[in-house]
């Protein structure tokens, strides 16, 4: 074994050659999919809605904290709100590749987990990049998606975690970074509410067993800090609306309603056989058959142990926003389909994935190095081959940019975007089309009032002609719209008088004042 110090020095290096490489092989990444598509970073209809929702902290009618709003949490867009500035990373979605450091980070901490788990540099080198190099995680770290600060604080958690629970007595330092983690990736996605009530337990089970005395109630208080996030995120929601579920009921917005309105609800709930088979389809998409398979040997090695040389806390903690979205699709509120729609949540499944792996290959290390080398090279080799096959969160993203109006808002975006020549727009087509139209238009956020449910009592509503010069209708608008446009097509003549149609496709109007 090698001298502590040169020890370091070696995961310093090894460390560094997982980031650089991560960084290399996402740039490599985008430049690829900008030369086929330069709208590639915009096919998720949410990352054009994430970047809107990070740009409007300033640029709109109400900058600051206020434009906070519910149901999405808040941290990502924060994050973003300095490159989502920048109009040419806005508009075209690049800005979304802030993510890719955060990707690199989470590879990163792979290594370091797995080195703690087996004591080998070469498994724990391989599990790094196999985790960097996942051509599916690879295009949400280049997108303006929550996924990748989610995994980053979700990952951080789980190496102070291991961290703590591998030592005989109890630092307070390790309980703290794996609280405040949890904190962030509470902040991120509600699949790590989870993990809060699960680490204070945990805090509680070990923070007894290994000291007797006051530290085991400062362990707990510490564990505490993991509720911040929760305990924000309800406060404001009771602070600015009224009420601290809000973010759960909001018409229109929350999981619940756009569940009940589209078609895959039907197929998973109550059903535990149809959503076991959508998510493991896409798990195996995601991870790849061999790597699946040497996880599940992994698990069985672990488990059939007598003498545990690693937590089962760790794994079962692993496990829990896989599970958490597995009971969510169960329930009627989570949504996930064959044709790959939000295949993405899978990748929640794949640092335990690629971490049971490498117990597996640490039981093989006495087989001759041939075989281990030739195992490690299909791991790669499938992974590297796997867009040939779909790179799952790629399709989904692409089929929402090619589908119904989609490429007709992007359409109706260019025109104004060549058109645009001042004063404000009134669109009327719902929030989720408004954002895809909106981002890349060439006007500022300002310069747009939304006509949706909320707003359909302000003066730029009733009497359009007096605060905007150009109006954007949907023909087919998201619910929040619905009124707002029914309104004004049985008001039509009045538009009339006032506007001119300068541009229609299939799915909008747009007219400008005469």
């Amino acid at each position: 074994m090698l001298p502590y110090r040169e020890r370091n020095e070696t995961r310093a290096k090894f460390s560094g050659v997982i980031f650089i490489s991560t960084i290399l092989m996402g740039i490599a990444s985008a430049g690829i999919l900008y030369l086929v598509d330069e709208n590639s970073f915009l096919y998720y209809g949410d990352a054009a809605s994430h970047l809107y929702s990070s740009r409007k902290f300033v640029d709109s009618e109400r900058p600051g904290l206020i434009q906070t709003g519910t149901v999405w949490l808040p941290l990502p867009h924060l994050m973003m709100l300095p490159v989502s500035l920048v109009d040419s990373l806005f508009s075209s979605g690049l800005a979304g590749l802030i993510n890719l450091p955060l990707h690199a980070l989470t590879s990163v901490l792979i290594y370091k987990i797995i080195i703690s788990c087996t004591k080998k540099q070469w498994i724990a080198l391989a599990g790094g990049m196999l985790y960097a190099s996942n051509p599916n995680l690879l295009y949400l770290s280049i997108t303006a998606m929550t996924e990748a600060p989610f995994l980053l604080f979700f990952v951080a958690s789980v190496y102070f975690l291991q961290k703590w629970l591998a030592q005989d007595t109890v630092s307070f330092r390790n309980v703290f970074f794996a609280s405040f983690f949890v904190f962030l990736a509470t902040l991120c996605k509600y699949e790590a509410w989870i993990l809060a009530p699960v680490l204070v337990m945990l805090a509680v089970t070990f923070g007894i067993k290994k000291c007797k005395d006051k530290r085991a109630v400062i362990v707990i208080l510490i564990s505490l800090v993991s509720f911040a996030g929760i305990a924000f995120w309800a406060g404001w929601n009771q602070v600015t609306y009224g009420n601290p579920l809000e973010f759960a009921n909001t018409q229109f917005y929350a999981a619940s309603s756009q569940a009940v309105e589209r078609p895959y609800r039907d197929f998973l709930y109550l059903q535990p056989q149809n959503v076991l088979y959508i998510y493991g389809t896409a798990a195996v998409m995601i991870s790849g058959p061999i790597l699946l398979g040497f996880s599940g040997w992994g698990y069985y090695s672990h488990f059939k142990q007598k003498i545990k040389t690693y937590s089962s806390s760790i794994f079962f903690y692993m496990s829990l926003p896989a599970l958490f979205t597995l009971a969510t699709m169960f329930i009627g509120i989570g949504e996930m389909s064959q044709w790959w729609f939000n295949a993405r949540f899978a990748t929640f499944l794949t640092p335990l994935v690629i971490i049971l792996a490498s117990v597996a290959l640490l039981k093989l290390e006495k087989i001759k190095k041939k075989i281990i080398f030739g195992i490690i090279a299909s791991l790669f080799v499938f992974q590297i081959a796997s867009p040939a096959f779909g790179v799952v969160t790629y399709l989904d993203a692409y089929g929402g940019w090619i589908y119904k109006q989609a490429p007709y808002a992007k359409e109706t975006s260019d025109f104004l975007f060549e058109n645009y020549d001042g004063g404000k727009i009134l669109i009327m087509t719902g929030s989720y089309q408004a954002h895809r139209i909106m981002i890349s238009s060439g006007a500022n956020l300002i310069d747009f009032n939304e006509g949706i449910e909320s707003f359909l009592y302000e003066q730029y509503f009733k009497e359009p002609w007096n605060h905007n010069k150009w109006i954007v209708i949907g023909k087919e608008p998201d619910s929040d719209s619905v009124n707002a446009v029914k309104f004004w097509s049985d008001n039509k003549d009045t538009l009339d008088k006032h506007y001119d149609l300068v541009y229609h496709n299939q799915y909008y109007q747009v007219l400008k004042l005469k």
